[in-house]
């Protein structure tokens, strides 16, 4: 039976990490002892210890020395993690301390990487340089799933694509215009369509069902009465979209229209001439709600503000 994770908090303490990952850095008690500054007996009573914790044998013991097992492959790993954390815990604490520093992990979605993210982050560079950021670009959903779990410190994304949406609160930075694309070179843009009727039979590269994008595209053949097509690639990656685009003449996607204009200005998407009315959900700045949030993340949000607010003094 594996042990409950009450159990493994109240009993598995730092010098057990240690010796796990001494064990498997050097495949010998004797020398993981001396790593850990314990007597060989000490080590062995602490090994029994953290398997009895996790009610399984980690490591098989030979004349040779001593080597883990899957399980015990996976505690280590595991185990690694845990140092890791600690140090970088260490190393923000004592940045905090210094009167700077923090770490922010940011989640967004793929319209607000050029608009809000690149030009916030360089604001918040020149006000804060030791600040440590980490970004990760995904759908809302995969994102905001994330931030439950407390891996990200806030998304720039769109709530209401969440089963519970009131869990977080959200200040609304932009209603996102999107638009129809092809590749850079494709014929047709030297003769673009003026009707998405005259597009239907082409290659599309669509968003995948679940995405909001997807419910705004299949509104607009809704709202032409034509059908959706049937047989298009669907993916929730820009790099995906911009390279299928390459799939074959006069095949489409549909993009934020400030993304598409980003990797228009290389000749990368070519941007069709057609108006679209339609506009999705809002997006912005999700946090959970009522969380304390530290300092960077205060400021990274201030500063949008100010952006959404056209107050560029300090950007």
């Amino acid at each position: 039976m594996i042990t409950s994770i009450d159990a493994i908090l109240r009993r598995l303490r730092g010098n057990h990490i240690a010796l796990l990952i001494a064990l498997d850095d050097h495949g010998s008690l004797r020398k993981a002892a001396q790593q850990v500054s314990l007597s060989q007996p000490a080590t062995t009573k602490s090994l029994r210890e953290i398997e009895a914790l996790f009610g399984a044998e980690l490591f098989s013991r030979s004349p040779r020395g001593i080597v883990a097992n899957e399980l015990g492959r996976c505690v280590i790993r595991h185990a690694r993690a845990l140092r890791s954390e600690i140090s970088a815990l260490r190393d923000e604490l004592a940045a905090i301390m210094r009167g700077g520093g923090g770490t922010l992990a940011i989640g967004a979605v793929m319209g607000s990487m050029p608009v809000w993210l690149t030009p916030v982050l360089k604001s918040l560079r020149e006000v804060q340089p030791d600040v440590s950021v980490e970004v990760w670009e995904d759908n809302s959903a995969r994102l905001l799933s994330m931030l439950d779990q407390r891996l990200l410190d806030l998304v720039i994304g769109r709530p209401s694509v969440s089963v519970h949406p009131d869990a977080y609160d959200f200040v609304p930075l932009e209603i996102e215009e999107v638009c129809l694309i092809v590749e850079g070179r494709d014929p047709l843009m030297r003769k673009p369509p003026t009707k998405l009727a005259d597009l239907a039979d082409n290659p599309w590269i669509v968003p995948q069902a679940t995405l909001p994008m997807r419910s705004l595209l299949e509104q607009l053949f809704d709202d032409a009465q034509l059908p959706f097509p049937r047989y298009a690639i669907e993916t929730s990656s820009t790099f995906a979209t911009v390279s299928l685009l390459r799939s074959g003449a006069g095949t489409v996607g549909l993009m934020p229209l400030k993304v598409a204009q980003y990797f228009a200005e290389f000749g990368l998407v070519g941007i069709l001439p057609l108006q679209i009315e339609r506009r999705g959900a809002p997006y912005g700045i999700a946090t959970r709600r009522g969380a304390t949030l530290s300092q960077p993340v205060q400021r990274f949000i201030d500063l949008c503000k100010m952006k959404r607010d056209g107050d560029t003094g300090h950007l």
